[in-house]
C-alpha cells in the first residue's frame, strides 16, 4: 500500500507496542496542532508496505511496531538484531547443532527464524542481516498465518528494501569508533528524464567487538536498484541485493556443569565477559547474499491495482564456531572444552505473488479488497565439518593440545593443530507451497468496521541427513487454511477500539534447515503445530496526531509442540502451552521533546508453572529526543528484560538488565551533519543470548561512535 507523510521531527516511529497506531486526523497532517502550539516535521508511514494490507494501520486489528530509516539512523542500529532490540517483546535466540548461528528473533517467545521477509517474500536462509538497504522494518506480532502463509506462528518481521524513486538525492555517512569501528555508507538516487530511475547503497563495515576479546565483524553490501515509468500508471523495478560478511563467530561463554549449583541449577559461569574461549587458528564465519527482486505495480484506475513480484535468493553461510565445554562437566573444575558447532550450507529460494486489490460498494457497505495468490519454493544442502576435538573430560594430552582450556584465563592465540574434514553426509531441505489468500476491510458504518483474511496453502517439504540412528529420510505433505478476524469501533475519527482473532499452522520444514523447525526428523506424520491469538486494543492520537498512545491485551494458544533434539530427533511433543499479556506504548511529540516507548508484559505456562524458554516477563523499550534549538538535539534510550530461561523446566537461567543509550546530534547546515552515540554507556554485561544446555553469550560493551553525514 502507499504510505501517507505527515510533517514530523520525532525520528522514530514504533507503531504502538499494540494495534497499527492510528492515522492522524486532519489537524495533524497539515503539521499543526488544533491550537497552533505543536508543529512537527518528518515522515509517518501510516499505511503498511505488504500487498496484504487492505486498511490503514489505524483500522487493522493487530500489534505491529514500524522502525524507520531515522531511527536506525540516530541509534546507529546497523544489524538487524540491534534494530530489534528496540522493539519491546524481541528476545535474541542462540544458534547451536540444527539450529544456525545466525539471526534467530524470538517474538513473545515463539521462534521467528522461518518468518522473516523483505518486500513482502518470505526471506529463507542463515543470515546475519544488515540495516544499510532497509528503508524501514515492520513487526507483526501474534499468529500470523493469513498474512505470511506456511510457520508465522509468532508472527513475521518485513523488511523493506531501498530501492529507486522519482527525484535527485545523494547521502554518505562516515563513522569512527571505539573498538576500531569504521564504517562507510552511501545512497544515491538519480531520475533520468521523466520514467527512469535508478539507486545504489553500499556499505564497507570493519570493527572489532567492544568488550569481547578477539572478536571482528567486517562486512560490505552493494544493492543497485532500476525503476522504469515512474510518475506514471505502470511502474516495473528491478533489485540486486549483494552481501558478504566476514566474523570471528562467538558462543560466549561456558554455563556452570551439572550438579555445581544446588537444585540443579545452571548459569552463566562467573568469569570474565571479555573471555572468548574460541580459536583465531581454527573458528570462522563467512556469508553471502545475493537477492535479485523484479516488482510490477500497476494503476487499473478507480482505486483498483495490480501488482506481481518475482524474487530469487542464494545464500551461503560456513562457519565453525567453539561451542565453550558443550556440558562436559570441566567448568567445575577450572576447565573447558573447545566443543564445535559448525555450517557449510547453500540455500536457494524462489518466490513469485501476484495481487490485485482495490475498493468497491455494495449499498452502503465500502470494501477494501486485497486477493492474490503466492508461490514458494527453497532448497538447503548443508555439509558440516568432522574437527578433532580431543577427549571431551581434558585430560593432560587434551590440554596439550589445546583442545582445552583454562576457564579463567583462556588464549584464543593457542596453537592448536588439529584436524578440519568435511562430514560425509549432507542434510538436505526442501519446502514448497502455493496459497491463495483474500483480504478485506468492511466499513459498515464510519464508526465500525470488519477485517478480515483467510490463506488457503498447499505444502510439501523433504529432509534428510544423518542423525544418533543413522542416516534418515522423511517428509510431509499436507494443506491447511488459516484465518484471520476482527472488529474496529470507531468513537472519534483519531481513535480506534478493537477485538482480533488470527492463527497460524506450522508444519515441519517451515525454515528450511535454517531454524528449530528443520525436517530433519525420524518421525514425519505429525500434524501442523498450530496457533492462536485473541487479542484487544486502544489506540489515540493527541496534540493533533503528534503524540500517539496505545494498549493491548493478548492471550496466545499454541498445540501441538515438537521439540528437538540439536540433531533434529523428536524430544517431547507437548499438547498446549499458553502466552497472555499485554502492552502499552506512547510515541511522537510534544514540543521539541520525542518520545518512543513500549512495555510489554508477558505470563506464559507450558504446564506446571514454568514458564516459556526466552520469554522473559518484562520487557521495556523507550526512546526520548530533546530538540534544543534548530540544530541541536541530545536523547538516548533505555532498554529492559527480566530474568529468562533457556529450557523447560526452568533450571538454566540468565538475569535481567538494564541497558542505557545515548546521542547527540549537530546540523551544521541542511547538508552537513555531526551524530556522537554511546551504546551501553553503564558498560552493563548482561547476557544476551541463552542457549540450552550449553553456552551464554555476553552484550556487548561500552562503544562510543561519531558519524558525519553529508546529503543533498
Amino acid at each position: 500500500m502507499t504510505r501517507s507523510k505527515f510533517t514530523r521531527t520525532a525520528p522514530f516511529l514504533a507503531l504502538g507496542c499494540v494495534g497499527f497506531i492510528a492515522s492522524a486526523p486532519a489537524a495533524a497532517e497539515n503539521g499543526i496542532d488544533p491550537d497552533g502550539s505543536i508543529v512537527v516535521t518528518g515522515d509517518r508511514p501510516d499505511e503498511l508496505s505488504i500487498d496484504q494490507a487492505t486498511a490503514p494501520i489505524l483500522d487493522t486489528p493487530r500489534t505491529i511496531n514500524v522502525v524507520t530509516e531515522e531511527t536506525l539512523e540516530q541509534t546507529a542500529s546497523y544489524s538487524f538484531e540491534e534494530a530489534l532490540r528496540m522493539v519491546p517483546g524481541i528476545t535474541l535466540g542462540a544458534g547451536e547443532g540444527g539450529t544456525a548461528a545466525a539471526d534467530i528473533p524470538l517474538i513473545r517467545g515463539v521462534d521467528a527464524t522461518g518468518d522473516v521477509f523483505v518486500d513482502g517474500a518470505r526471506d529463507i536462509g542463515s543470515q546475519t542481516r544488515e540495516t544499510f538497504a532497509v528503508e524501514r522494518i515492520e513487526v507483526f506480532k501474534g499468529p500470523s498465518g493469513a498474512l505470511g502463509g506456511r510457520g508465522a506462528a509468532a508472527g513475521g518481521i518485513n523488511l523493506v528494501s531501498k530501492t529507486a524513486r522519482e527525484g535527485n538525492f545523494a547521502s554518505a555517512t562516515g563513522s569512527v569508533g571505539t573498538s576500531d569501528l569504521y564504517r562507510v555508507t552511501a545512497d544515491v538516487n538519480r531520475q533520468i528524464g521523466d520514467r527512469v530511475a535508478v539507486r545504489i547503497v553500499g556499505l564497507f563495515h570493519d570493527s572489532e567487538t567492544p568488550g569481547r576479546d578477539a572478536i571482528y565483524d567486517d562486512r560490505w553490501g552493494i544493492s543497485p536498484s532500476i525503476a522504469y515509468g515512474i510518475g506514471t500508471n505502470t511502474v516495473a523495478s528491478l533489485t540486486h541485493y549483494h552481501f558478504e560478511g566476514d566474523q570471528l563467530p562467538d558462543y560466549g561463554i561456558p554455563l556452570t556443569s551439572r550438579g555445581q549449583l544446588a537444585d540443579g541449577r545452571r548459569v552463566p559461569a562467573d568469569v570474565d565477559p571479555d573471555n572468548f574461549y574460541g580459536l583465531l587458528v581454527r573458528d570462522f564465519q563467512k556469508t553471502r547474499v545475493d537477492t535479485t527482486t523484479f516488482q510490477f505495480d500497476h494503476d487499473l484506475g478507480n482505486r483498483w491495482s495490480a501488482s506481481a513480484l518475482l524474487r530469487y535468493s542464494n545464500s551461503d553461510m560456513d562457519y565453525i564456531v567453539t561451542n565453550p565445554d558443550d556440558s562436559a562437566g570441566n567448568v567445575v573444575d577450572g576447565l573447558v572444552w573447545r566443543a564445535i558447532k559448525s555450517r557449510n550450507s547453500t540455500t536457494e529460494s524462489m518466490t513469485g505473488n501476484a495481487n490485485i486489490s482495490g475498493e468497491f460498494a455494495t449499498g452502503s457497505i465500502l470494501h477494501n479488497l486485497s486477493v492474490g495468490a503466492e508461490y514458494s519454493w527453497a532448497d538447503t544442502h548443508n555439509l558440516t565439518y568432522s574437527v578433532d576435538t580431543g577427549d571431551r573430560n581434558c585430560p593432560a594430552e587434551a590440554i596439550a593440545a589445546f583442545n582445552c582450556t583454562d576457564l579463567l584465563n583462556p588464549d584464543p592465540t593457542d596453537p592448536w593443530t588439529g584436524a578440519i574434514a568435511p562430514a560425509t553426509t549432507p542434510s538436505l531441505s526442501q519446502a514448497e507451497d502455493i496459497s491463495f489468500y483474500a483480504f478485506d476491510s468492511i466499513t459498515l458504518i464510519p464508526q465500525l468496521i470488519v477485517n478480515a483474511g483467510i490463506r488457503y496453502t498447499d505444502y510439501q517439504a523433504w529432509g534428510s541427513g544423518s542423525g544418533r540412528g543413522g542416516p534418515f529420510r522423511g517428509s510431509v505433505e499436507t494443506d491447511f487454511v488459516s484465518w484471520q478476524a476482527g472488529a474496529i469501533y470507531k468513537p472519534v475519527p483519531w481513535a480506534s477500539i478493537y477485538a482480533s482473532y488470527a492463527n497460524a499452522k506450522n508444519p515441519p520444514g517451515t525454515d528450511v534447515g535454517a531454524g528449530s523447525g528443520n525436517i530433519a526428523i525420524s518421525n514425519d506424520t505429525y500434524a501442523p503445530q498450530e496457533t492462536e491469538n485473541y487479542e484487544i486494543g486502544a489506540k489515540a492520537d493527541l496534540f493533533g496526531g503528534a503524540m500517539q498512545l496505545s494498549a493491548s491485551a493478548f492471550r496466545v494458544d499454541r498445540n501441538n509442540i515438537i521439540n528437538t533434539d540439536p540433531l533434529g530427533e523428536v524430544t517431547e511433543i507437548i499438547a498446549s502451552a499458553r502466552i497472555e499479556g499485554f502492552e502499552i506504548g506512547a510515541t511522537g511529540q510534544a514540543g521539541p521533546l520525542s518520545l518512543f516507548g513500549g512495555y510489554t508484559f508477558i505470563d506464559s505456562d507450558q504446564g506446571g508453572g514454568n514458564l516459556l524458554p526466552n520469554t522473559p516477563e518484562h520487557n521495556l523499550s523507550l526512546t526520548a529526543n530533546m530538540a534544543v534549538g534548530e540544530r541541536f538535539s541530545f536523547g538516548g534510550g533505555v532498554y529492559h528484560q527480566s530474568e529468562r530461561f533457556a529450557d523447560a523446566g526452568n533450571l538454566i537461567s540468565a538475569d535481567g538488565y538494564v541497558r542505557v543509550d545515548a546521542f547527540a546530534a549537530y546540523e551544521f547546515n541542511p547538508n552537513l551533519a555531526l551524530r556522537v552515540n554511546v551504546k551501553n554507556v553503564g558498560d552493563e554485561r548482561y547476557i544476551t543470548k541463552l542457549r540450552n544446555p550449553h553456552f551464554a553469550v555476553p552484550a556487548n560493551g561500552r562503544q562510543a561512535i561519531v558519524s558525519l553525514t553529508a546529503r543533498y
